[in-house]
């Protein structure tokens, strides 16, 4: 088990520190809002689309297309979802959908990926992006519904990081010749995507904003860090999946929650406050919670 937990802290370590780095620059006004809204918008519309294109056209998308690993996850999210909607009957109306999405929508393209490659290299990314575009679509067609809103086609096909999967997707499949000048671009661009995508998480960490909702905080986060993974996991190992496989299902259901569900909950409710606290105390949980899961899941 130690060795486990060491093996696991050299994966998840590094993210830690970027994740501090990002909260102690936006404190010490390094960088400042605007920075931090930038910049994400560049990496959820340009850098992580471009990342997933290249990992997928680069290789057979057939070959990495596991059904047993994607139907564990979209099984698990389903069933999770339904607990959510049993269980949150006792939360106040006005706060439930908010409640529910930061339960189970984890942050699968930035914290996931990171940890996945870090664990296993970037040969696991086209794996990984079919993952994503599956469960992705189910995150957004549960959160428009728990939200009461509207528009959830739409939030899919215009989604950069499904787009940018599905003309990867195209690519592997037809072979096309991608110009030399084109990949080593996308090298480029790939190479900043995670490491600035994990500054942005650290530096949106508001830990003053955790006193409003403290209960509801607290049993969401131990939902989507504890209750998720054991589900997935215990799913997924239930089908039959295994190996290296089994510990990126678990990344994949134990990531914490994402900035996402904060830009709909604002958009669509009264109760962005709520979201934005379960980002924080879910991310700055996550770590812990991670390392000691990787290490009980590999050791499994």
């Amino acid at each position: 088990m130690l060795q486990e937990l060491q093996f696991a802290f050299g994966v998840t370590g590094p993210i830690l520190l970027l994740l501090l780095l990002g909260f102690t620059l936006k404190r010490t006004k390094a960088i400042d809002e605007v920075f931090v809204k930038q910049a994400n918008g560049l990496i959820f519309n340009i850098a992580l689309p471009v990342l997933l294109f290249f990992a997928i056209s680069s290789k057979d998308i057939t070959e990495s297309f596991d059904l047993l690993f994607v139907a564990s996850g979209v099984l698990g999210t389903l069933l999770l979802v339904v607990f959510l909607v049993l269980f949150s009957k006792r939360v106040p109306t006005q706060k439930r959908g908010v409640f529910i999405q930061g339960a189970y929508r984890g942050n699968k393209a930035i914290v996931a990926v990171a940890l996945s490659v870090a664990a296993y290299g970037e040969a696991i990314l086209p794996s990984l992006a079919v993952y994503i575009a599956v469960v992705t679509t189910i995150y957004n067609l549960v959160a428009v519904w728990v939200l009461n809103s509207t528009g959830a086609l739409k939030r899919i096909i215009t989604n950069p990081i499904i787009i940018g999967i599905i003309l990867g997707s195209l690519a592997s499949l037809t072979k096309i010749q991608i110009p030399a000048v084109a990949i080593s671009t996308g090298a480029y661009i790939s190479a900043m995507t995670l490491p600035i995508a994990l500054i942005c998480v650290g530096a949106n960490i508001k830990l003053s904003s955790l006193r409003t909702n403290s209960s509801l905080v607290s049993i969401a986060t131990l939902i989507k860090l504890v209750l998720s993974p054991l589900l997935i996991v215990s799913i997924g190992w239930l089908l039959g999946v295994r190996g290296d496989y089994l510990v990126i299902l678990f990344f994949m259901s134990a990531a914490p929650t994402a900035s996402a569900s904060y830009v709909m909950a604002q958009e669509m409710t009264n109760s962005g406050e709520l979201a934005a606290e379960i980002i924080a105390m879910t991310t700055a949980v996550s770590v812990l919670s991670i390392t000691i899961g990787m290490a009980a899941v590999r050791m499994l």
